[in-house]
């Protein structure tokens, strides 16, 4: 039997990896549904829709008013990775962008390709070249990330016995892991530096002020808990004593289920938030709450940015 040559296997590795993603998504996505529906099993349709109609007008509004500001918080991040590029665009630019990029995500996961390529055609309209709008997806992403890990540490920190609590394990681990994901922080006031690798943007020539790095890491962090706490308002009567737990379990699901390639990382997102938190009692007020913060986070900005560009072509038209 003949050998297959180094070309036929190089040309066949692309769609092995391919392949491999979509295994590994199926595979992810089958066990997050086992553990959605273990923890929903014993709801009731009637329970569920009880549950969401008992929900208070007022904490939905204060969910819509939190979502609000961690969107202007990530068009704060995207603002100054613009910036530490040497693209000196105004924040509304990076607002009108930014918000629909995330949008998008959010709701259709694969944000290295869907964010990226969103934001490649959009800055395009607006000059930057396409390498431009591919790194500024890249850093912002990259940004948005470890200040999720930078937040998740400072609550460690915190409120260790609360958090080891919320994912069962001795207050000292949560302790030393705080220390550990609050590390990244110091990227902020290296990265985009005369003195930092080429890697971290040292060759760049634009270098943001010390009080503009400060800043970059307020948005990402004040990201995370407008994020965080516009889903804890939905559950009923939410007690404060459970909330650095409950921020933790959010960000590991949001970053978890980032990662695991599945659309929109629905049910990914789900299953690590029923499955570390101990927010509310009943199941069918979680699913209520859950659903909720999806159409109030990921569907609604999508919906406005989606009418919005229709009524802008039809007056151009």
């Amino acid at each position: 039997m003949r050998a297959a040559s180094p070309r036929a296997i190089t040309s066949a590795a692309p769609g092995l990896l391919a392949w491999g993603r979509r295994i590994a998504s199926a595979a992810v996505l089958a066990g997050a549904v086992w553990l959605v529906w273990r923890q929903l099993e014993g709801m009731s349709w009637s329970g569920f829709v009880a549950a969401l109609l008992s929900t208070a007008p007022l904490a939905v509004v204060a969910s819509i008013l939190l979502t609000l500001c961690s969107y202007i918080c990530l068009a704060g991040t995207e603002w100054l990775s613009l910036q530490a590029l040497g693209h000196p665009l105004p924040y509304r630019t990076a607002l009108a962008v930014a918000a629909p990029a995330y949008a998008l995500t959010n709701s259709a996961g694969f944000s290295p390709a869907t964010g990226t390529v969103f934001r490649v055609q959009a800055y395009a309209a607006r000059g930057l070249p396409a390498r431009a709008g591919a790194g500024v997806a890249m850093v912002a992403g990259a940004a948005v990330t470890l200040s999720g890990l930078v937040i998740a540490g400072m609550l460690m920190l915190l409120d260790p016995a609360s958090v080891a609590g919320a994912v069962r394990g001795p207050p000292w681990t949560a302790a030393v892991l705080g220390l550990l994901l609050l590390t990244p922080a110091a990227l902020w006031f290296v990265a985009f530096t005369p003195r930092a690798p080429r890697w971290l943007g040292g060759e760049r020539p634009a270098v943001p002020q010390p009080r503009l790095r400060l800043a970059g890491l307020g948005f990402g962090v004040g990201d995370w808990l407008f994020s965080s706490v516009a889903l804890f308002v939905l559950a009923p009567d939410p007690q404060l004593a459970v909330l650095p737990g409950f921020l933790v379990a959010y960000i590991a699901g949001s970053l978890l289920s980032a990662a695991s390639g599945v659309p929109g990382g629905v049910g990914v997102f789900e299953a690590i938030v029923l499955s570390l938190t101990a927010l509310v009692s009943q199941a069918h007020e979680t699913a209520a709450a859950l659903l909720l913060y999806r159409c109030v986070y990921s569907l609604g900005p999508l919906a406005i940015w989606g009418v919005a560009t229709l009524v802008r072509r039809g007056r151009h038209r």
